[in-house]
C-alpha cells in the first residue's frame, strides 16, 4: 500500500482549535463520524455498502492518517489533507453533528488556506453532487468549480493575486 504524503500536520489552528494525529485504535470511532457525515450522500450516489465503506475508509486511514480536530479538550472531528498535483487536497473534513454550525469549519478551512497561501499552492477538493450545502459553503470561502464527474463537483481555491 502506497503511503500518501500529508500536506498538513498536527499543531494549533488558533487559540481554541488544534490538530493531532489520529491513533490506529481510533479508526473505528472516526469511521462512525465519517458514516454520519457522508452516508446519505453515498447512499444517494452509488449506494452504501457497509463492508466496502469500512475497508475503503481503513485503507485511506492508513495511507494518510487523519488529524483529529480538538476544541479545548473535546474532539469534534477530523480532516485529511494530502498533496495532489502540487496542490493541498482536502480529502475529508468531518465535524460531528453537535460541533457543526459554530464556525469550526470556517476556522479549519482558513487555516488550510493560510498554509496554501504561504506555500503558493492551491487548495482542491471534491464535493458530492448531492451536497449543495457543502458546495455553497466552499463557494462562500472563495472556491470555484474546476470540474465535475457523475458523482462529484471538483473545486479549487487559489489565493487572490495567485494563478
Amino acid at each position: 500500500m502506497t503511503r500518501l504524503r500529508p500536506a498538513l500536520g498536527p499543531g494549533q489552528v488558533d487559540a481554541g482549535l488544534s490538530l493531532r494525529r489520529a491513533r490506529r485504535d481510533e479508526c473505528p470511532r472516526l469511521f462512525v463520524w465519517y458514516a454520519a457525515a457522508y452516508r446519505d450522500h453515498i447512499d444517494a450516489t452509488w449506494g452504501w455498502n457497509d463492508a466496502w465503506q469500512r475497508r475503503d475508509f481503513g485503507r485511506l486511514f492508513e495511507r494518510v492518517r487523519p488529524l483529529v480536530v480538538v476544541d479545548g479538550a473535546r474532539e469534534v472531528g477530523y480532516l485529511q489533507v494530502l498533496w495532489r498535483a502540487g496542490a493541498l487536497h482536502l480529502a475529508n473534513i468531518v465535524l460531528v453533528a453537535e460541533a457543526r454550525g459554530a464556525g469550526r469549519g470556517v476556522r479549519l478551512l482558513g487555516h488550510l488556506q493560510a498554509r496554501a497561501g504561504r506555500l503558493d499552492r492551491a487548495v482542491t477538493l471534491r464535493v458530492f453532487r448531492t451536497n449543495a450545502r457543502a458546495e455553497a459553503f466552499y463557494v462562500r470561502h472563495g472556491f470555484r468549480r474546476s470540474g465535475q464527474s457523475d458523482t462529484h463537483v471538483e473545486m479549487r481555491w487559489r489565493a487572490v493575486g495567485r494563478g
